[in-house]
């Protein structure tokens, strides 16, 4: 009996003791939870190790090798011309003939005489052969180093500059046609404010019929229009605009839709013409003195303007003009050379293309090239 007050005071302490534990673990527990809330919007203690501390991350780039797509216009104007081959080893001139058409007969044969035989004329024209040329060579040290397909990035972008170059040779003999015969550019915007019409699209097509100049296939003539006088025509909703007329039925609906749209070339089909679209044509700055820039617009029958393109297989193979096809040479110089003995060039790749251009043998063109002063900008 002496024992129990004793053992039941070491129970009662060890009780305590317990609680107390319990007491400051709950403390603790609290305390870092609470730590980690937002206190007076301070909010939770930043981390010790951060950008500044870890240069290996913050100073390092991912460099992406898809690179993106840079602009590029529509180049159609070859679509126009009609091609013509020379074959190699054939001199430099490429002669074509044409002969001068008879005129009617209207006298009547004498009976039993054999009269006089017809004597033909014929016309004949010169093409001169030129060649357009560039290249591209690359460094074993960058072709060994770079990130991107670079050797094929470059080839698209050299086949671009030949076809910007056809387009801007093939335009330069349509517009030459402004000086060879008047009718030309009969239809220019001549009255202010001087802006593309529906009515010039009608007349130059029918200017064309008069002048008993075919059409070039699908009994169409082929057209190369600038993406602004598109715009004009789909904004002009005046009586008996193309929106007028196209809009009160069904087919005309779709076309509007086509005028709008159009496909990869932008092709559209109006007034007998198929019109391509293409912002890479001649432009007349301070046009009629107005301080304004007007714009060339093509159509072309067939035979407007010969394009004579040397046969060599092993060349550059020019196609329909679209840079997309054109076929240039793209290789690796796999060993030294006594030009470059250690080796340094790696790779490269080029155009090289002979050819010309011009009209046919004959004063009458074959197209029309008219100026006017665009609305949409």
């Amino acid at each position: 009996m002496i024992f129990l007050p004793a053992i039941a005071l070491v129970m009662a302490f060890a009780a305590f003791t317990n609680a107390s534990a319990w007491t400051a673990k709950f403390a603790m527990e609290s305390a870092a939870l609470f730590a980690h809330n937002p206190v007076f919007g301070a909010g939770p203690s930043p981390t010790s190790m951060q950008s500044a501390n870890m240069p290996q991350a913050s100073q390092t780039i991912h460099y992406d090798n898809k690179f993106f797509k840079n602009l590029k216009a529509n180049l159609v104007m070859l679509l126009l011309c009609t091609m013509r081959e020379m074959p190699a080893h054939a001199g430099q001139a490429y002669r074509a003939f044409m002969y001068n058409t008879l005129g009617p007969n209207t006298t009547q044969q004498t009976e039993g005489t054999v009269g006089t035989g017809i004597s033909l004329t014929v016309n004949f024209v010169n093409y001169v052969m030129g060649q357009w040329a560039d290249y591209v060579n690359f460094s074993d040290f960058v072709m060994d180093t770079t990130i991107d397909p670079a050797l094929e990035n470059v080839e698209r972008e050299m086949a671009y500059r030949f076809a910007e170059s056809i387009q801007a040779l093939v335009r330069a003999q349509f517009d030459y046609l402004r000086t060879l015969d008047s009718k030309t550019g009969t239809y220019d915007a001549t009255t202010t404010p001087y802006y593309f019409t529906k009515s010039q699209l009608e007349q130059n097509v029918a200017s064309l019929g008069i002048q008993n100049v075919l059409p070039i296939q699908d009994r169409k003539y082929h057209g190369v229009i600038h993406n602004a006088f598109i715009g004009d025509l789909y904004i002009d909703s005046t009586n008996n605009s193309i929106v007028d007329i196209m809009k009160h039925t069904d087919d005309g609906l779709r076309r509007l839709e086509e005028l709008a749209d159009g496909d990869e070339c932008d092709v559209i089909n109006l007034f007998g013409a198929r019109w391509m679209t293409s912002t890479q044509v001649t432009q007349s700055p301070n046009w009629q003195g107005s301080g304004q820039t007007a714009l060339y617009t093509y159509l072309a029958g067939e035979d407007a303007v010969v394009a004579v393109k040397m046969d060599r297989p092993d060349r550059t193979k020019l196609g329909d003009g679209n840079w997309k096809n054109i076929q240039l040479w793209r290789g690796n110089y796999d060993k030294p050379s006594a030009f470059d003995s250690a080796g340094v060039i790696k790779a490269g790749t080029s155009y090289n293309w002979i050819g010309a251009f011009g009209p046919p043998p004959d004063t009458t063109s074959r197209a029309r090239v008219w100026a006017a002063v665009p609305q949409t900008t």
